[in-house]
């Protein structure tokens, strides 16, 4: 454990920035889980210790555990099938994944490509747009929804998403 606080006190700043953005994603969801009325005091707390885990260990196992134990406790935890806290939950999970992922592209004391950075931002910042428009196309279906067509609505969602990630890389393909 000296050696992750030794790594963490000697990471340079890109690293430290990368970090910061993961916990500031893991307690966006935590958050967003407390105002969503899920969970209690010892979900609270596990992802509490799994948040600060994700910035002393972003190269282990600690981010996939703090999305697995956030997903899991937020099915349990929350009623319903859409809550308006989703899009800052979900969008904290994204931060999670990438400022760990990034963190864990180079050693601690090692600066990031300003190029890498850019075009992380960029891609996080479609997959935020993207995820905004499921979110509110999912409050749209939920608040029409009436019990007929079992299913059909969820199947045509995910073919719709489906299509624009195929039209997404097909653009990407060809741009570069």
């Amino acid at each position: 454990m000296t050696d992750l606080w030794t790594d963490l006190r000697s990471a340079s700043r890109d690293q430290l920035l990368v970090r910061g953005a993961a916990l500031v994603g893991a307690l966006l969801f935590t958050l967003s889980f407390v105002a969503a009325g899920g969970g209690g005091a010892v979900s609270w707390t596990g992802l509490v210790v799994l948040s600060l885990l994700v910035v002393v260990q972003p190269h282990t196992i600690a981010p996939a555990l703090f999305v697995v134990f956030a997903a899991a406790s937020w099915w349990v935890g929350v009623d319903g099938p859409w809550h308006w806290a989703l899009l800052p939950a979900a969008l904290g999970l994204m931060l999670v994944h990438v400022g760990t992922a990034l963190a864990a592209s180079v050693p601690a004391q090692a600066p990031l490509p300003a190029s890498v950075l850019r075009r992380w931002a960029l891609r996080t910042g479609v997959v935020a747009a993207v995820t905004v428009g499921v979110w509110g196309a999912a409050g749209a279906l939920v608040a029409l929804a009436t019990g007929a067509g079992g299913a059909v609505p969820g199947i045509v969602g995910l073919a719709l998403a489906g299509g624009c990630l195929v039209a997404y890389l097909r653009h990407v393909g060809s741009s570069s």
